[in-house]
């Protein structure tokens, strides 16, 4: 069993590592096609679109502070705003079996990923243009393991009582470091953009490759297609003559 759990354990981490990876992808071949966009503008219109993306930003980071996953404020805005209970109640054991939603006496990844909803929605709303879905997934994410890292003693990717509680007793819990969220953070260095930017061209080099040869394959194929059209003509008029005959 303990095989089979360090198997899954690893199996989990290395998706978590891939969807990090994709994220990073993403977010540079967001901004390569911004640079390309704006390479096609007039200087006016460029300047537009610069400030534009610039106001987008400055929105964008115009949020409300967001609390330390798994601190004891961000769990006490759960408890006051999601259970709708009394903050002066709050009571670490009940809010673990709150959220405890199918009753298995952990608290497992969704579990706790649906903790962090709430103060997600300071920075993301799906109706402003400037707020970008996929990156609150991949706050999430992060949200997710950090509190894994504090809390799961075990490393078994499961939260017990006795785990959760532990962990509000510490320091951290009642006065922990703020927290960074994504727009705070540099996602990538100009130096990896490029390299992404190389390894497109590479790959957009390797498929227009294909595509010409493929090209050439078609149009050998019809002109030995044609040939042979050529020939059975050829043999019918031959055939035809000595019949005539």
């Amino acid at each position: 069993l303990d095989m089979l759990i360090k198997a899954a354990t690893s199996d989990l981490e290395h998706y978590d590592k891939t969807r990090h990876e994709e994220f990073k992808k993403y977010e540079m071949m967001k901004e390569h096609e911004r640079r390309e966009y704006l390479k096609t503008l007039n200087e006016e219109k460029r300047k537009e679109e610069e400030s534009k993306f610039e106001e987008m930003r400055k929105k964008h980071e115009n949020h409300p502070k967001v609390n330390h996953p798994g601190s004891k404020d961000q769990l006490k805005e759960v408890w006051e705003e999601t259970d709708g209970l009394d903050p002066n109640d709050f009571d670490p054991k009940t809010f673990f079996k709150l959220h405890d939603v199918n009753n298995d006496g952990f608290l497992d990844e969704q579990e706790l990923e649906a903790l962090f909803t709430k103060e997600l929605e300071k920075v993301y709303d799906p109706k402003n243009e400037e707020d970008d879905m996929i990156e609150m997934e991949e706050e999430r994410l992060r949200m997710r393991e950090h509190v894994m890292n504090e809390v799961d003693a075990n490393k078994d990717r499961l939260v017990t009582l006795d785990e959760f509680l532990k962990a509000t007793e510490k320091k951290e819990f009642l006065e922990p470091d703020s927290w960074e969220t994504l727009d705070q953070q540099q996602l990538f260095t100009e130096e990896e953009l490029k390299e992404y930017e190389n390894l497109i061209s590479l790959q957009e080099n390797e498929l227009k490759k294909k595509a010409d040869e493929l090209q050439k394959q078609k149009e050998e194929l019809q002109r030995q297609h044609d040939q042979l059209e050529a020939q059975k003509l050829e043999y019918h008029q031959v055939v035809q003559q000595m019949e005539q005959k």
